[in-house]
C-alpha cells in the first residue's frame, strides 16, 4: 500500500480534530495493522501532550525554522520523529512557537512551507499512514500540511457558526490546489451529534449540497474521559458511542481511496 497523508483541518476550534487525530491513528494502527505517523501541528499541542512526548529542541516549529538550511530537509525533519507507547504509532511533536508562525513568515521565507512534502518523500517506506492534526486557523504549519497532503478530512460540529465557516475553509483548500493539484477533500466528519430535528436537518444539508460527508461520531463524556486517561478510546472505552462511531468512520475512510 502506497502512503497516504490527511491532513485534519477546520479554522474553527472545538470541533474535535485533536479527538479525531488521536482515535485515527489508535484504529489505523490497532485494527488495519497500519504503521501511523502523526504530526502536531497545533501550538496549543494536545495531540503531543496526550503522548506524553518531550518536543523541545525536535519538533515541527524547529523543523519550519530550520529546515530550508540544511541540504535535505527532509531527512532532518525525519530525523525529529518520536516513537510513542503504543506499536506502530510514532509522532512529529508540535511546540506553542507555531502560534507566531502565520502566513507572513512564509511569504518572507523565514518557514520552509515545502518542508512537510519533503518529509513525506524521506519517509514514504517507513509508513502507511502520516495524520496531520492542523491548528484552527491558516498560517505557516496548515499551509505546510496542506502542500504535503493527499486529502483532508474536516471535522465539523453542526452548529450554525461552523456551517457559515466551510465556505471560508473551502476557498483556502481551493486555493491550496495551485500548489498541490492532488489535493482533495476525503470528506466531512460530523462530531458530537446527537440525535435532533435541527442536527439532522444540517446533516442532510451538508449532504444535500453534494459534499462527501463522512459517518457521525456520537457526543459521549468517554471522549473527555479519554483526555485524561491518556488513551484513545479503543482502549479506554471501546464501547462507548464515540468509540464504536471512529472505528465505523475509519473503516470508510480505507475504502474512499
Amino acid at each position: 500500500m502506497s502512503i497516504r497523508t490527511t491532513a485534519i483541518l477546520n479554522l474553527k476550534g472545538g470541533v474535535a480534530k485533536t479527538t479525531t487525530a488521536i482515535n485515527m491513528a489508535a484504529i489505523l494502527a490497532r485494527n488495519h495493522g497500519s504503521r501511523v505517523l502523526l504530526i502536531d501541528a497545533d501550538s496549543q499541542c494536545n495531540t503531543t501532550e496526550f503522548f506524553g512526548v518531550d518536543s523541545s529542541g525536535s519538533n515541527l516549529a524547529e523543523i519550519l525554522r530550520n529546515a530550508q538550511h540544511y541540504d535535505d530537509p527532509g531527512a532532518y525533519a525525519a530525523g525529529c520523529i518520536q516513537g510513542t507507547q503504543y506499536d506502530r504509532i510514532h509522532l512529529l511533536p508540535g511546540d506553542e512557537m507555531l502560534m507566531d508562525m502565520d502566513l507572513s513568515k512564509v511569504e518572507q521565507g523565514t518557514v520552509c512551507s515545502n518542508v512537510l512534502r519533503y518529509l513525506v518523500e524521506e519517509v514514504k517506506d517507513m509508513y502507511d499512514h502520516i495524520l496531520i492534526d492542523c491548528p484552527p486557523a491558516f498560517n505557516a504549519a496548515s499551509a505546510a500540511a496542506l502542500i504535503a497532503a493527499d486529502d483532508v478530512i474536516i471535522p465539523i460540529k453542526l452548529d450554525a457558526f461552523s456551517l457559515r465557516g466551510m465556505g471560508n475553509l473551502m476557498r483556502q483548500i481551493k486555493n491550496m490546489r495551485k500548489i498541490n493539484p492532488r489535493l482533495k477533500i476525503a470528506g466531512l466528519l460530523p462530531t458530537m451529534w446527537y440525535k435532533d430535528l435541527q442536527i439532522q436537518d444540517a446533516e442532510k444539508q451538508l449532504r444535500d449540497a453534494g459534499l462527501p460527508v463522512f459517518h457521525h461520531i456520537r457526543r459521549s463524556d468517554k471522549v473527555d474521559k479519554m483526555t485524561f486517561q491518556q488513551d484513545p478510546l479503543l482502549i479506554s472505552s471501546p464501547n462507548s458511542a464515540a468509540g464504536v462511531d471512529y472505528r465505523k468512520f475509519v473503516a470508510e475512510y480505507m475504502r474512499r481511496k
